[in-house]
């Protein structure tokens, strides 16, 4: 591993500025997936990649308008699961058996949420580990790369980071709006996609 990698993995965020933008999603890395072609999978406007897994699917609720994207896994096998509207599970994304994410919510590339609850809005950033039975209420940003230790419970508005996980600031009103705002938009280009 070079020393650039070892350096970012190591990177913590120390601002509420620095946890956001570690879950930015900038214009160089928007989606270019073709929703129509044969990669996909449509059920119900809720769409799901081909490459996605999901195991013991009868104990698996997907509200519409969501997305499950390329080797993402969600383990109902393990326990039941749901996923809300509007919620985008991003590429290679672990959702263990118990979990519940709440609509609206963007669980980025890697992350992992064991039998957690994850509230209406939350981003969870990438190779973020959200421990068992731990609750995010409404409108929480996890930074890339952070702990949130088992059973451990985050305020509303709540901005974190590192690991174990510490309190950097709140997501503004007007930051959660965007957050609805920019999911909706989502489900709503995917579908005119399909």
């Amino acid at each position: 591993m070079s020393a650039a990698v070892d350096a970012a993995a190591q990177w913590t965020p120390r601002t509420p500025l620095e946890a956001l933008a570690s879950v930015c999603i900038c214009d160089d890395e928007e989606d270019e997936d073709n929703y129509a072609s044969d990669n996909w999978t449509a059920a119900r406007s809720t769409l799901v990649a081909k490459t996605a897994r999901v195991q013991g699917a009868e104990r698996v609720r997907v509200a519409g308008d969501a997305v499950v994207r390329g080797g993402a896994e969600i383990r109902g096998d393990a326990g039941p699961v749901g996923i809300g509207r509007y919620v985008d599970v991003g590429p290679r994304v672990l959702v263990h058996g118990g979990a519940s994410v709440g609509s609206h919510a963007l669980l980025q590339a890697d992350a992992i949420i064991h039998d957690a609850t994850i509230g209406v809005g939350c981003v969870i950033g990438k190779g973020a580990f959200i421990g068992s039975q731990a609750v995010l209420k409404d409108y929480c940003v996890v930074a890339a790369g952070a702990v949130v230790p088992e059973g451990s419970v985050l305020a509303p508005f709540s901005i974190v980071a590192g690991a174990p996980c510490r309190l950097l600031g709140e997501v503004s009103p007007a930051q959660a709006d965007e957050r609805r705002r920019v999911a909706e938009l989502g489900a709503a280009r995917r579908r005119a996609a399909v």
